[in-house]
């Protein structure tokens, strides 16, 4: 029989008990960890245009692929930093490096809905030139050390990827289709990240108006405030962000729609987080495949900003400084084209949609650790 002690206020418990106890509190912990185990893995869609090798485009795919308590349903490539079918190509080759040739790539939008090379070309010449086009640059030698950007006027032709050309192939699917039935298929379940222009979400939202309220979480990097710079991309046009620039129709559908959350990594969180010579150096350390890819095509002194994203979404504990704001983009078609609009809470204008939580500073030293470690852990998804 078990006893009090009333100096302690413990209750002792005799051998017999002590040893059912114990068991019992064993068969808990099993039960909670199975348990724990049969709710699975956190259900992601990662929405990236594709330039590469490397870059931020590519290194975020390695990052997210290195989570191990995510399970990426697929990914989609569409037009931005580079045209999408070299994107699909960049992406296919990536994921038979990181040994996850099964993942679904889903080719996704060429064009945005309303903006055009040549409206891009006009504006230009009535309000001064931009410095970045992304697949409409002419040429790009860049203001980072990095493997050479091909630009091209075929969509549809692209170069032979610089990494080799991939064995595997995209998904037949149509990314607007694969978004509404995968949400559909896991209401409330299915973290979305885009990392780069919103075209094919935005096409979702319209031809679905459900899909918003499906999704448990939109995470996007995109849209700029006042970042502390004296880049020339952002210095004479703080709110400009190539993302939002590149489809401003889509960007304002999507940031418009009704999302359950909605998580925001404008420019601001990431110039000042770079692929330094550290991170470089440090593998260059590693023999694997992945470290090897990250020393040949790492683009050097290049803001890290989709890697903060995803490195931040799955570990918030990396965020220094967030706040909330009403964020929308410029569709007037003029000089301020694209540009991000923000308002405070109880600001912003009336219809706007759901308050957006904005990342605005990272710990950057904790962030590159982090970097490092998950990118050369044996969690590889399988």
């Amino acid at each position: 029989m078990p006893s009090y002690n009333a100096t302690s206020g413990n209750l002792i418990l005799c051998p017999l008990a002590q040893k059912r106890s114990k068991t019992f509190l064993f068969a808990l912990w099993v039960m909670i960890f199975f348990l724990g185990g049969l709710k699975g893995k956190e259900l992601v869609i990662i929405d990236q245009d594709g330039a590469g090798p490397g870059g931020t485009d590519m290194q975020s795919l390695l990052l997210a692929l290195k989570l191990p308590h995510i399970d990426i349903m697929g990914i989609i490539i569409t037009s931005g930093d580079c045209w999408r079918d070299e994107g699909i190509l960049h992406a296919l080759r990536l994921l038979e490096i990181a040994e996850k040739p099964a993942v679904p790539v889903i080719p996704g939008s060429v064009y945005p809905l309303v903006n055009s090379r040549g409206e891009t070309e006009l504006r230009e010449k009535l309000f001064g030139k931009l410095f970045y086009k992304g697949a409409w640059n002419a040429q790009y030698n860049g203001r980072y050390s990095h493997p050479p950007l091909f630009y091209y006027e075929d969509p549809f032709h692209p170069p032979v990827p610089i990494e080799g050309m991939p064995s595997v192939q995209k998904t037949e699917a149509v990314a607007v289709d694969f978004l509404i039935d995968a949400a559909r298929n896991h209401p409330h379940e299915i973290t979305l990240i885009s990392l780069g222009p919103m075209t094919d979400i935005a096409l979702a939202c319209k031809l679905y108006p459900e899909f918003p309220k499906l999704i448990k979480k939109l995470v996007f990097m995109g849209g700029s405030l006042n970042p502390a710079t004296n880049d020339p991309e952002w210095a004479g046009n703080p709110r400009f962000e190539f993302n939002f620039f590149w489809d401003p129709e889509a960007a304002h559908i999507v940031l418009t729609s009704p999302w359950n959350d909605i998580e925001g990594y404008p420019t601001d969180a990431g110039l000042d987080t770079v692929m330094n010579d550290e991170l470089i150096k440090a593998f260059k350390k590693g023999k694997d495949a992945i470290s090897q890819y990250l020393v040949k095509y790492a683009w050097k002194n290049q803001p890290l900003w989709d890697e903060i994203a995803v490195a931040c979404w799955a570990n918030p504990s990396l965020i220094v400084k967030r706040t909330d704001l009403f964020i929308d983009v410029d569709i007037a078609h003029g000089a301020s084209y694209g540009n991000t609009l923000s308002w405070q809470p109880g600001f912003e204008p009336t219809g706007a949609a759901k308050r957006t939580a904005i990342v605005k500073k990272i710990d950057s030293a904790r962030f590159y650790r982090y970097f490092i470690e998950t990118l050369q852990s044996q969690n590889l998804q399988k």
